[in-house]
This record gives structure tokens, C-alpha cells and sequence, in this order.
């Protein structure tokens, strides 16, 4: 194995060298290993200041999340999948995305090298190995990562993509399931070197799978119990529900369609209106009726509490993946 010379993460430019530069589309022509790169920008269909998307998108690790947001790009026409490359250990997942379009390979080196953005959706155990297996890029590229590994810091990250490039310009994004169908919660906060424009390509990008904000970095962890671990929680109530309808003499189907939709049409109730869903519930309440009487069997077998220390639980669990317990 010949051993190469990583970049030192002490190694750091000047603050005063990140220049923001004029947002205007652009065509970079030219050919790059025999493919043909007309690298066009593209203007974000989500915002309505004009933006600029990064011309050439990569993925290191293609799973559930990594394949939701290269759909969501894909269809809404954000990036060119012809420019658009992603990395896996095998080719499972890969070819799938083989049949949008979208160029592959087994060398996350290549994917830095080739693409303006990179995601990184890896698992938290393997990030480190991951990253070090990098090759360091040169000065004039410059990608901006945006990690979707749970719970590791924006330090944590720029120490380590410090070895592969100076002043690594990171994101920490996290999203969860339901944005396959653009329904999802993205939130995303920024690290040292990134600039102003950069929160506008995660905006443009980002705002394509639903809800999407930019927070600050302590809130990451909690946000990330609730709305990652959330949607299980959901299904797990959906599934109980029609469960009960079934109990009850329901059809399975019929149930299972009735118990979404009342989670749909009740989640549409508290975001479209400005009423607290404690007196949302109250109004579906009435005196000595069916559903205050099943909402005291519910407290008595502390359903509350249940769902509060679950979010608890996996936000502890996020903590402690990079040692903030």
C-alpha cells in the first residue's frame, strides 16, 4: 500500500480570504475523463430569490436517506443526474441509482474530487475510516459537505475533512423518513468557514423535501430525537390505531387508511391553524363523552410520558455518539 501525505488539520486560511462572490448561472464546458461536462448551474425551483445550485452533486453511502434526497433532487430538477455521483461499498444500492442516470463508483475519493457538494450519509461508526481514506483534494477545489451522520459535531467534523482540504467548508444537516415524499423536517446549522451563500443552496436544496430551517448547533441533538426518531413513533401509532379498529370489526385495509388520514388531517389541523393542539383536543372533547373517556385511559397508562421520554431517549443516544453526554 503506498502511504500518502494527509493534509494537517492546523493548517488554516485566513477568515478574510472566504469572499462572497456574485450568485450568476454559469456554463462550464469542456470535457473531463471522456465524458462531456456541460456543468450548467441550476436555479432553485424552491425559493423565490433567484439561487444558484452547485452544478455537480455527490453521495458518499447510498442508503435509505442518501437514495430520498437524490430522488427529491432528481425530480425536482435541482441537478443534472448525468453530473451527479455517488459511492457505496457495493453495488446494491448503486444500481438503482445506475438506472436514474446517476454515475457510480467504490472510490469516495473520486466523489470529493468530482462533485461542488458532497453529502456524507454514512453510519457514525465507520465516518472516521471513512474520511481518513480520503484523498487530499487541491487548493482550488473546495466542496462544501454536508453530513447527515447522526449526532457528530461540526468540530468534530472540520478536524477531521481538515485532512482532506484546508478550511473544509461543512454542513451538518439532518432530515428524516418522510421526506421521501417531500413531506420530511430538514434542519441544518453551519460551520466556520461557510458563508452566507452556502445557507442559500441548503435552503434551495433542502426546501425541496419539506419542511426546512436553519438552527443553531445546540439545538441539533434534541431536533434530532423528536424528528428523526419521530416518524417511528408515528407509524407505531398509526399501526396501533388500526389495530384497534381491526379489534373492533374493521376491515384492515379500512382501518389502516382511516388511522393515517386522522394522523394527516390532525397534523394539518396544528400547522395550518394557530390553535394549540391542547385545545384542538379539548374541542374533540365533550362532556362525559367516548373520547375524553378513551383519552383518561390513554393518562392512565401514561401515553405522555411514554412519547416524552422516548424523544428523551434517543436524543441522549445522539448525544452520546460523539461523547457530548
Amino acid at each position: 500500500m503506498v502511504k500518502r501525505e494527509k493534509r494537517k488539520p492546523g493548517v488554516k486560511k485566513a477568515l478574510t480570504n472566504l469572499k462572497e462572490e456574485p450568485v450568476t448561472v454559469t456554463a462550464f464546458l469542456g470535457t473531463k475523463d471522456g465524458v462531456e461536462n456541460k456543468r450548467t448551474l441550476f436555479r432553485s425551483k424552491i425559493c423565490h430569490d433567484e439561487v444558484v445550485n452547485p452544478a455537480s452533486l455527490g453521495f458518499i453511502g447510498c442508503g435509505t436517506i442518501a437514495q430520498a434526497l437524490l430522488s427529491t433532487f432528481l425530480k425536482e430538477g435541482l441537478v443534472d443526474p448525468h453530473l451527479t455521483i455517488a459511492s457505496a461499498p457495493t453495488d446494491r444500492n448503486l444500481c438503482k441509482l445506475r438506472a436514474q442516470g446517476v454515475r457510480t463508483t467504490h472510490d469516495n475519493s473520486e466523489v470529493v474530487k468530482n462533485s461542488d457538494l458532497v453529502f456524507i450519509c454514512v453510519k457514525p461508526q465507520v465516518l472516521t475510516e471513512v474520511v481518513e481514506d480520503l484523498m487530499p483534494l487541491e487548493d482550488v477545489h473546495s466542496p462544501l459537505f454536508v453530513s447527515v451522520v447522526t449526532g457528530v459535531s461540526l468540530v468534530t467534523l472540520e478536524e477531521l475533512l481538515g485532512t482532506v482540504v484546508d478550511c473544509p467548508r461543512v454542513v451538518r444537516c439532518m432530515t428524516n423518513n418522510p421526506s421521501a415524499v417531500g413531506q420530511g423536517c430538514c434542519l441544518f446549522t453551519r460551520g466556520t468557514y461557510t458563508s452566507p451563500s452556502d445557507a442559500d443552496v441548503m435552503h434551495s436544496m433542502l426546501g425541496s423535501l419539506g419542511l426546512c430551517a436553519e438552527i443553531s448547533e445546540h439545538h441539533m441533538d434534541a431536533a434530532s430525537g423528536l424528528v428523526c426518531s419521530g416518524p417511528a413513533f408515528i407509524y407505531t401509532a398509526i399501526e396501533a390505531m388500526a389495530d384497534g379498529g381491526v379489534k373492533m370489526g374493521l376491515p384492515r385495509h379500512l382501518a389502516q387508511q382511516l388511522a393515517a388520514q386522522t394522523v394527516k388531517g390532525s397534523a394539518a389541523m396544528v400547522l395550518e391553524g394557530d390553535k394549540h393542539p391542547g385545545q384542538l383536543k379539548d374541542e374533540v372533547c365533550s362532556p362525559g363523552g367516548t373520547t375524553i373517556t378513551a383519552l383518561h385511559t390513554l393518562e392512565r397508562l401514561s401515553f405522555r410520558n411514554t412519547i416524552i421520554s422516548a424523544v428523551e431517549t434517543s436524543t441522549t443516544l445522539t448525544m452520546s455518539i460523539d461523547g457530548k453526554e
